[in-house]
């Protein structure tokens, strides 16, 4: 990752910081008791290039990328909490990919990646203002977008526009389990908004990966407690 794009991508996660502060209210109220408290969260995220390794030689290089993500989460204590989160993000890569004759071939695109994830957190303190720490696991679904197949056509018919045909075809995905350790620092600024600034690394379970690949994530949500 260069530096000029280093530098756009934190510069865009300050943007949107402040943007959220001055949203929810540049003063700040006494926190609401966080104990037996819904909420849900909107945010966004940056997540580190990486390179990858697999059996046989194929080799894969990730761009770093902003995603989306939301969630919601129930508070069990002021210091408790349990968060269910879904992210998007879509991914460029570079991969050296070894044929099973020996002969390589270079393959560029992108590749859309789903995320579902459980997290356990724990809040240091039960006043606006506290650091956190969080653990999970989910499941991350990855469409690599190359053709794995041949193309089907089908039609339909439109009210508007008659007969409609399109085809598709079909990709080659792959899914993985992983877990996720997390650092964070949440503000709150009135009864029910709120601001989390997280760092989150990524332990993916590759079948057929020589280790375990870990994405690093930076992550910027707003929140609402009910």
């Amino acid at each position: 990752m260069t530096t000029t794009k280093s530098r756009k991508i934190f510069k865009t996660i300050y943007l949107a910081g402040l943007t959220f502060a001055l949203l929810a209210g540049s003063t700040a109220a006494d926190a609401q008791n966080r104990d037996e408290q819904w909420e849900f969260t909107l945010g966004t995220f940056y997540q580190f290039s990486n390179d990858l390794e697999f059996e046989g030689g194929t080799t894969a290089e990730t761009d770093g990328e902003l995603g989306f993500k939301m969630g919601f989460g129930y508070n069990m204590s002021d210091k408790f909490a349990v968060n269910f989160g879904f992210n998007y993000d879509s991914v460029g890569y570079n991969a050296n990919v070894i044929e099973d004759d020996g002969d390589s071939s270079r393959i560029s695109g992108k590749m859309d990646n789903w995320v579902l994830s459980v997290n356990a957190i724990y809040h240091f303190s039960d006043g606006p203002l506290t650091p956190y720490v969080g653990a999970g696991i989910g499941w991350t679904w990855v469409d690599t977008n190359i053709p794995d197949g041949l193309p089907s056509t089908g039609c339909w018919w439109d009210p508007w526009w008659g007969w409609v045909c399109a085809t598709s075809y079909p990709t080659k995905t792959k899914s993985a389990f992983f877990y996720q350790a997390t650092i964070g620092l949440r503000y709150e600024f009135n009864y029910s908004t709120f601001m989390r600034f997280n760092y989150s690394s990524q332990w993916l379970d590759f079948g057929n990966a020589t280790s375990t690949p870990r994405y690093d994530v930076l992550g910027l949500d707003i929140g609402w407690m009910f």
